[in-house]
């Protein structure tokens, strides 16, 4: 009969702790154990507090496809990166992922394809900058060893086309980023009464996405991260309310946009802001930094009521106090719509890299939200 000090000295053998557990083995281990076993291999980041998880590889996409054919190809035969990516339990609803395209050519640009809990956006402003720092971050811009300082001027295909990339570099390290979207535009003011009492008007734009913006009063509510689960209730009958308007003045030939994303707008609380938003989406996700995209909406808002200056600088505040620095760079014509050539810059931080799996025998294992 072993004596207990024994059996004790292997358990302590098998549970020891003490040193680290080298990841590339135990991912070998786990494959050979599972050779079924997909994987992704990722980056993650937050862009001023919203997440971007860049997908390395896996995803199956080759080199040099185009953007918006690779997305028809997740959507159609792979839909399973987007959702093992952005829903729990490796993610959540406000999750944000992006496939990575190789370039087929050194020198040449990488292509995304933007993922999110519902859909595959054309444009997305915060992942935008949350993959161009992860590049660079990572050396495939700059070499890793390159102290390199100021300004590094690149872009990046995207379904809604290619995006001007302008980033500050001090000492080789990412300190901020800034894009150009080429084409935002107000399309207009509707009145709606979403919660049946006195009409509210709510200003319609487009960048890469739709987007309504309402004064948060209308919610009797505040933009703070404390009240957000009113904030995305109240967006309910918003966009319910707005669908309807829209199809009353849709017609065949012009059908009306379907506008997911309700932006509580309200006064800032940052020293440098001129205003404050949060982005609710339909899917009940919310985006923690002021949003990329709809910061050029909001600029290409104002610009067209005169409340705002081509070149005059535009600082939006979001939900946890971060800014982006936006200005509308120059006038344009989108689609027979009087448009702006609308920056942004804001700063991306890495938080994490790791290889997600996904077990067949799991019934959850694609993804779920609860």
């Amino acid at each position: 009969m072993p004596q207990a000090g024994a059996a004790n000295s292997r358990a302590g053998t098998y549970n020891n702790l003490s040193h680290p557990v080298p990841m590339q083995p135990a991912l070998d281990l786990l494959r050979s154990r599972n050779p079924a076993f997909r994987s992704l291999e990722v980056v993650d980041s937050h862009t001023c507090g919203q997440p971007t998880r860049v997908i390395l590889s896996g995803h199956g996409l080759v080199p040099g496809t185009d953007p918006t054919v690779a997305r028809e190809i997740l959507r159609g035969e792979r839909d399973w990166v987007r959702t093992v990516s952005v829903m729990e339990p490796r993610g959540h609803r406000s999750m944000f992922s992006v496939a990575l395209i190789q370039p087929a050519r050194e020198g040449e640009d990488f292509g995304v394809v933007f993922m999110d809990a519902s859909t595959y956006p054309d444009m997305c402003g915060h992942a935008t900058i949350g993959t161009a720092t992860t590049l660079l971050e990572l050396g495939l811009m700059v070499p890793p060893h390159d102290r390199f300082c100021g300004p590094l001027e690149f872009g990046l295909k995207t379904p809604a086309g290619r995006v001007a990339l302008r980033a500050s570099l001090e000492d080789g390290r990412c300190k901020a980023v800034a894009f150009a979207f080429d084409g935002a535009y107000f399309l207009g003011s509707f009145d709606i009464a979403p919660y049946g009492d006195a009409p509210l008007a709510v200003d319609v734009a487009y960048a890469g996405q739709w987007y309504a913006f309402i004064p948060v009063s209308a919610a009797r509510s505040a933009i703070e991260a404390a009240n957000i689960g009113c904030l995305v209730a109240a967006a309910v009958p918003v966009r319910e309310a707005l669908a309807a308007r829209m199809a009353l003045s849709s017609s065949a030939e012009m059908p009306a946009p379907t506008i997911g994303n309700i932006v509580w707008t309200g006064l800032p609380s940052h020293p440098s802001a001129r205003h404050r938003n949060v982005p609710i989406s339909s899917s009940g996700s919310f985006d923690r930094s002021p949003c990329g995209t709809a910061t050029c909406a909001r600029m290409a808002t104002l610009v067209a009521k005169g409340e705002l200056e081509v070149g005059e600088t535009f600082v939006n505040e979001g939900l946890l106090g971060t800014i982006y620095r936006g200005v509308p760079l120059r006038g344009t014509a989108w689609e027979g719509h009087q448009a702006i050539v609308a920056e942004v810059e804001g700063s991306a931080w890495i938080t994490a890299c790791g290889t997600l799996l996904v077990d067949p025998a799991d019934p959850l294992g694609a993804g779920y939200f609860a």
